[in-house]
């Protein structure tokens, strides 16, 4: 069983997006991947260096807007996904640059498997919210 990451963080995702994942002909996955695919992610800013990585995890929603949880499941090739900032030190970092129509992509080392939009801030348009 997939363990939801807000339990494992003890607090609620940093943003929402939808995404899109490429196929193999897009240049992109041969398979579709499951709940729990540990993708770097990648967006435009001035503030850093093209083709800079961070590590901000994605977690798909099924069509209802809830964590899919069966981790054996492909996720579907269009959706929404939460998304997660593994490293703390750098929420501050990404709070203001990170908005609601940011364009960013799913990447896979230098090959970009996916694209996406921020469709929702969550903890980045607030201080940060532990669960307890």
């Amino acid at each position: 069983m997939y363990r939801p990451y807000e339990e494992i963080f003890k607090r609620k995702p940093d943003f929402r997006v939808t995404y899109t994942i490429f196929s193999q002909e897009e240049g992109g996955r041969y398979n579709l991947p499951n709940q729990g695919i540990r993708w770097d992610f990648w967006y435009e800013h001035p503030a850093h260096p093209k083709g800079m990585l961070f590590i901000i995890y994605p977690e798909f929603e099924d069509f209802s807007g809830n964590i899919i949880t069966d981790p054996t499941l492909t996720v579907s090739k269009y959706g929404t996904a939460r998304m997660w900032i593994l490293a703390d030190e750098k929420t501050e970092y990404h709070r203001n640059k990170i908005i609601v129509g940011t364009r960013g992509f799913f990447m896979e080392g230098s090959k970009k498997v996916g694209e996406c939009e921020v469709i929702e801030l969550i903890n980045l348009k607030q201080n940060f919210v532990c669960l307890t």
